[in-house]
């Protein structure tokens, strides 16, 4: 049936004051039905106009689609094929119908985050950090600021991340659009370093493979000789860090230590966003070699702003809150 123009209806309104609803239908060319409907319409609501509507009904029931996110939420990481599969609604839908449902109950698409993976024993010792760490025990800013965070990170000279880019149907091996990819990143250089509050830092290359020597080595040389007296080293409990030779240099050297440290808790040192921070400005100068790329990570460690150290130790209360409150589990930092 077809549809009618609203200034028609207004003419049908008109022509019915004074002739019958045959003879206005037949003028219009339209059934005595749809007259009537318009007559009905406008004594009601006193308007031609349509109401709003919602559009095409769902093919799916409400009690189906409480299923499908029940299927959902007891296997996250099925894709929405995988999922129509074993989902079985009388009317056939399609897949996209599946993201539609599924986005519609709340549960979007997205890239799932990588987390170490933590056991009981690692998840226990996070939580006996944190608590012994809190403000209830008078761990506050000022006692922070007195740790020095300390860490080693590798940097490929090509970054193999996902990146997402916008392209034509059909073009998707398009050189234009695709990401290029070099075995075992190009090459790659390990790099130690250390913050403080207030923005001093510190960062060196580090050559070849790193053992307990080396690593006194890069102490003696990039961290001692601007250690002051009261702070606290951070570091984690990689086997070249807490080896017998390790301790007694650093006893040695009148250099305390923040104990305890748990492992898997990359959440919980500050200096990763550093790293996270400086890899992406060196990987934008497109370094061609690990030498550019070495001085590409210099200049963005030492370019990266003091307030941005300063607001990461002032996250540390929070973040061991955040530890509390995940019962030792994985948190936003």
């Amino acid at each position: 049936m077809p549809k009618i123009h609203p200034e028609t209806k207004v003419l049908i309104i008109k022509r019915l004051k004074t002739r019958s609803t045959a003879d206005v239908a037949d003028t219009f060319n339209v059934s005595q039905r749809q007259v009537q409907r318009i007559k009905k319409t406008f004594e009601d609501t006193g308007d031609v106009f349509d109401k709003p509507r919602s559009g095409r009904p769902c093919k799916t029931t409400a009690r189906e689609d409480r299923l499908l996110s029940r299927k959902s939420k007891v296997s996250p990481f099925s894709t929405a094929a995988e999922l129509h599969e074993t989902w079985s609604p009388e009317v056939p839908v399609s897949t996209r119908t599946v993201c539609r449902i599924l986005s519609r109950n709340g549960l979007h698409g997205r890239i799932s985050a990588q987390k170490p993976a933590l056991n009981k024993r690692q998840l226990k010792n996070r939580v006996a950090f944190a608590k012994a760490h809190s403000l209830l025990k008078e761990w506050t800013l000022e006692k922070w600021k007195k740790v020095d965070f300390s860490d080693e990170s590798s940097v490929e000279l090509h970054h193999s991340r996902r990146k997402y880019c916008r392209r034509p149907t059909g073009a998707r091996m398009d050189p234009r659009f695709t990401q290029k990819t070099v075995k075992f990143g190009g090459g790659k250089i390990m790099v130690w370093g250390y913050i403080q509050y207030g923005g001093v830092r510190e960062i060196c290359r580090v050559e070849g493979n790193i053992n307990s020597l080396k690593y006194q080595e890069i102490l003696a040389t990039s961290y001692i000789p601007n250690h002051k007296r009261g702070q606290i080293l951070q570091q984690d409990g990689a086997p070249l860090h807490t080896s017998i030779f390790t301790s007694k240099f650093l006893k040695a050297k009148k250099i305390k230590m923040l104990q305890d440290w748990p492992a898997q808790s990359p959440d919980m040192n500050i200096i990763e966003h550093m790293w996270g921070r400086m890899k992406e400005e060196a990987w934008k100068t497109k370094p061609k070699n690990i030498d550019e790329l070495w001085e590409a990570c210099k200049t963005a460690f030492f370019a990266i702003p003091d307030d941005f150290i300063n607001k990461l130790y002032e996250s540390l209360p929070n973040r061991m809150d955040s530890v509390l409150q995940a019962h030792g589990s994985h948190t936003r930092y």
